[in-house]
């Protein structure tokens, strides 16, 4: 379900470049320090946007180094470390883990249970540093799992588990920007779901599987069913924008323009050329 949250890569210059890949590459190093191999192929660019928020916000004391690793063992490439850093890469196994066992209950997937038992050990000890965000995790996604068992095409509802569960992540301190941090991930979260029920949608008409926009698709004309997700996810990306707008980041930070690029044009990337690919299907 993740992995929407990305960057516009024309919309930026080469240093800004360079320090997303510096939190990108910090991110992995830091999985990979904690828990191995397989921590690190759980990288996911929504926890680094995450790590680059929190880093913009909160501007904690940060080393910027460069080094190679086995993926790119020629060329050195920037890296971060940092305090919120760790914070992304406990986020980024708690949310591996439930994905894998998630994908193990309804698809029974071998694959996804081996990934799962890799990373279980790791979890008590997450648990104990996150207890709150852990426990969000694992009622959300009890909520949003009971939701989809009973075929509901409540958006709201289903937005909402998703968005609770991403907002308790977002606030990764109970302080003064937690509220806003939560509602702010609450949007985002919302977006993804929608994000990842449009694009999962062909796949799972073939295979019979829930979709929360199958229903839309089937009572709305194709141009008309367009037209309204993209009302929906840009609604929910609306209410991610208006709660970032509050925190106090400057825009000509080298972070604050990543976020900018990202919560602006990113996270659009994979919509524009999937909507494009399917009109042009219906022609």
């Amino acid at each position: 379900m993740f992995g929407y949250v990305t960057i516009y890569h024309k919309g930026l210059e080469k240093p800004e470049l360079d320090r997303y890949q510096a939190y990108y590459c910090g991110l992995c190093r830091t999985l990979g320090q904690k828990y191995g191999l397989p921590g690190q192929l759980t990288l996911s660019y929504d926890l680094a946007f995450i790590a680059i928020l929190h880093s913009a916000l909160y501007e904690p004391e940060t080393q910027f180094s460069a080094g190679r690793c086995a993926p790119h063992p020629i060329k050195a490439r920037p890296r971060a470390a940092n305090e919120f850093l760790d914070y992304a890469a406990d986020m980024t196994i708690a949310l591996a883990y439930y994905n894998f066992i998630d994908n193990w209950q309804d698809d029974h997937s071998r694959a996804s249970l081996r990934q799962a038992q890799k990373l279980e050990p790791y979890l008590p000890a997450i648990r104990a540093r996150w207890p709150r965000q852990t426990a969000a995790i694992t009622a959300q996604l009890e909520a949003l799992n009971a939701l989809e068992k009973a075929g509901s095409h409540d958006l709201d509802a289903l937005c909402r588990a998703f968005g609770d569960l991403l907002g308790a992540v977002f606030a990764c301190r109970e302080d003064i920007w937690s509220p806003t941090l939560q509602a702010m991930g609450r949007g985002l979260g919302g977006f993804i779901y929608l994000m990842d029920a449009y694009d999962d949608l062909p796949k799972d008409v073939r295979k019979g599987q829930f979709n929360a926009l199958q229903e839309l698709h089937d009572t709305l004309p194709p141009t008309e069913f367009e037209d309204r997700c993209h009302d929906l996810l840009t609604q929910q990306m609306g209410l991610c924008a208006q709660q970032f707008e509050l925190l106090p980041i400057l825009k000509e930070t080298p972070e604050g323009k990543l976020l900018y690029n990202t919560i602006y044009s990113g996270v659009w990337s994979k919509y524009a050329p999937i909507r494009k690919h399917r009109e042009g299907k219906q022609k």
